[in-house]
């Protein structure tokens, strides 16, 4: 599981990994189980949290600033 902390407004991105076969399937991406997403902690009276994300291997789980950087 892949854990992340957000602040209020801080978003994150899941979206395929570059390379990814463009012929496969939904039900063959999530063949070992769906998307799980877990708010693990909240820290600072409700202005952070900490998320886990669980997701298949041909998905990336990024910040949604690190996409920007990503793609310059």
């Amino acid at each position: 599981m892949l854990y992340l902390a957000l602040k209020h407004r801080e978003t994150i991105i899941i979206d395929p990994k570059e390379g990814l076969d463009p012929t496969m399937t939904v039900a063959e991406l999530f063949k070992d189980g769906p998307i799980c997403i877990e708010i693990s902690k909240v820290h600072e009276m409700g202005k952070k949290v900490l998320l886990g994300v669980q997701a298949p291997l041909e998905l990336r789980v990024l910040r949604h600033e690190l996409i920007a950087a990503t793609h310059e």
